[in-house]
Parts: structure tokens; C-alpha cells; sequence
């Protein structure tokens, strides 16, 4: 295979990944607790013929969030590496969103009703009664009653899988340990995607695209006279 055309399209590859990413970025600039998707690629020959190909991806970037006070007691921000533990349907998940809000049985649960885990069974709130009060470890009182403590684990990033509603989740055998992440009450986590950066970032990505783009046009060209009948 040419180099310099092996080049173009990888060029080509990862620069489309990139932009996948810039997009989604932009798309999520107002999200909670969202982090920023960063992009890779990597170079490999594959089997005996040895013929390169690149191989794209994305990951997340764990870097903290701007925190914001809300004043809503329930509102809960993580300053520090860790997730909050959401229990759905399928499983365990995680996330860095601690907009909560209580259910009809005082339950605490996300926005779209799913229930906060907690250490050692699941704590549940008067509606009717004072506000609650969380501390830095998560652990929740109400007036002069402990209600328990909220889990809050901390989980290789790399490892985890984003979901379709903002949260992540992680295959079989990834090991959760104790967060040391502080609880934040009447405050959210901002995403961590600076809007002026990813547009900036667009423009460069675009113009390396239609570089790699013009010098595949022109190694065809090249061939194409080559080939061409004398």
C-alpha cells in the first residue's frame, strides 16, 4: 500500500472520530456533569501481509467540573474523582449529576425517577419535615434524625461505558472502591466542555480533514496518469 495514501486515510479516519467527538461535546456544553469526550487513534499492522490501519476511539475526560451553588438542598455536586451510584433496571450506574429530587415515599431518586444508592439500605426522607442536611461524606440528617449515607465509589474512568441518559455504566469485573470525593449540598457540577476550545478545535480538525482529503485526490490523480495509456 502507498505510504503517503496509507497516511491520508488515516489521517482522514482519526479526523472524523475527532469531529464526532467536537459534536458531541458542543451537543452536551449545558449537560450536568458531563465529561468532555476526548478522541484517539492508533496505528497497527494486521496479520501477515502486515497492512497498516488505523484504529479511532473516544474516551472521557474525568477532569472536574465548574461547581455552582443552586440552592436547592437537594441538588448535590462531587468535588473530587468519584460517582454518585443510580440503580436502574440494568444494573449499577454512575453519575456525577446530583440534580435529585424525593419521590412520593421520600425516596431520593434522579430526574427521571431512578433511586439513589445508599450504604447499608436505602434511606428514606419526611416530606412533610425540615429540609435535609448532607455533609462532605454524604452522610444525610433530618432535623435530629441520621437517615443514612449516600454511596458515593470512585471507578477507573477508562473502564466505563456512557449511556444514553448521561450517566455511565461498566462492564462485569470493573471494581468500585471507596470515593474521597467531597459532597457539595445545594450545588451542581457543570459540564467541563469549554465551548470557545471546542470550536477552535473544530476549525483545526476540519482543515487537516481537507488537507488529507486533497492529498488523497492527488495520489489518485497520480495513479490515474500513471496508469493512462502511452
Amino acid at each position: 500500500m502507498d505510504t503517503g495514501l496509507y497516511h491520508a486515510v488515516a489521517a482522514m479516519r482519526a479526523g472524523e472520530k475527532r469531529l464526532e467527538s467536537i459534536a458531541h461535546n458542543l451537543a452536551n456544553v449545558s449537560t450536568r456533569g458531563y465529561k468532555r469526550e476526548t478522541s484517539f487513534a492508533h496505528a497497527l499492522t494486521v496479520g501477515r501481509s502486515r497492512n497498516p490501519q488505523v484504529v479511532a476511539g473516544a474516551a472521557s475526560d474525568p477532569t472536574q467540573g465548574v461547581l455552582e451553588t443552586t440552592g436547592n438542598p437537594l441538588d448535590l455536586a462531587l468535588e473530587g474523582s468519584g460517582y454518585f451510584v443510580v440503580e436502574t433496571p440494568s444494573g449499577r450506574t454512575y453519575a456525577r449529576d446530583g440534580s435529585f429530587r424525593l419521590d412520593n415515599n421520600g425516596a431520593l431518586v434522579t430526574q427521571d425517577g431512578f433511586p439513589v444508592a445508599w450504604k447499608s439500605g436505602r434511606g428514606t426522607l419526611r416530606t412533610a419535615d425540615e429540609p435535609a442536611v448532607v455533609d462532605a461524606e454524604g452522610r444525610v440528617r433530618q432535623g435530629e434524625t441520621s437517615i443514612g449515607q449516600i454511596e458515593i465509589v470512585d471507578v477507573d474512568p477508562t473502564k466505563l461505558v456512557p449511556t444514553a441518559d448521561g450517566r455511565w455504566s461498566a462492564p462485569p469485573g470493573v471494581r468500585e472502591t471507596p470515593s474521597k470525593a467531597s459532597v457539595r449540598q445545594a450545588s451542581l457540577e457543570r459540564s467541563n466542555v469549554e465551548a470557545m476550545d471546542e470550536l477552535v478545535a473544530l476549525v483545526v480538525v476540519q482543515r487537516s480533514f481537507e488537507n488529507a482529503a486533497s492529498t488523497l485526490k492527488a495520489i489518485e490523480q497520480s495513479y490515474r496518469r500513471l496508469n493512462q495509456p502511452r
